[in-house]
């Protein structure tokens, strides 16, 4: 969609997730650099969606607005998705397989065609279906580099010319919980 405004340069409109047909009213427009930390932002996208509105984040350029409609449900998540999807964000840098690979923008191309690529499971196929995102990171960390992550994942899905959505979701990092102690059996210890 390209915008004109008064003879300036026309300003081209992107949209990103659901939903690509706007309802103006429901839109609750975020920019990143409104937010102290990533918990802040994660916290207000979910007051959003579960207020019956829709979160969009806005990251503007000169020419280009791009418009990222977060994934989030209200509910507690009863799945985790495959370690593929996830991007793990700490200190400025991106990881995958949960903070262990870090992302460069050089590889970003190959990372969203073979890890955010998200196949149907029911039909068994190895069609694609959309492109999934997961963005976690801790509720302390700053959020001034997630923008240009994101206008990077863009840019790279942008070039894969399709019509399958791209979905990216924002979660906190749930620390691990250690195992339950050992139960000593009963019949040993008579």
């Amino acid at each position: 969609m390209l915008f004109t405004s008064c003879g300036k340069q026309e300003t081209e409109i992107k949209n990103y997730g659901f939903p690509k047909s706007e309802n103006g009213s429901l839109n609750v427009p975020l920019e990143l650099s409104e937010f102290k930390n990533y918990g802040l932002l994660i916290d207000r996208i979910r007051e959003i969606t579960c207020n019956d509105s829709v979160p969009k984040i806005v990251i503007k350029q000169k020419n280009l607005i791009q418009n990222i409609y977060p994934t989030e449900v209200c509910e507690s998540i009863i799945f985790d998705p495959d370690g593929k999807h996830y991007v793990s964000f700490t200190k400025g840098k991106f990881y995958k397989d949960h903070f262990s690979k870090e992302i460069n923008r050089d590889s970003l191309a190959s990372t969203l065609k073979n890890d955010f690529a998200y196949f149907k499971v029911e039909d068994e196929t190895d069609v694609i279906k959309s492109y999934f995102t997961i963005i976690e990171s801790n509720r302390d960390e700053k959020v001034d580099e997630i923008e240009k992550f994101l206008t990077n994942l863009t840019q790279e899905y942008d070039n894969l010319k399709t019509e399958l959505e791209l979905n990216i979701s924002f979660w906190e990092v749930v620390p691990h919980s250690p195992p339950p102690p050992e139960i000593e059996n009963e019949q040993e210890t008579e």
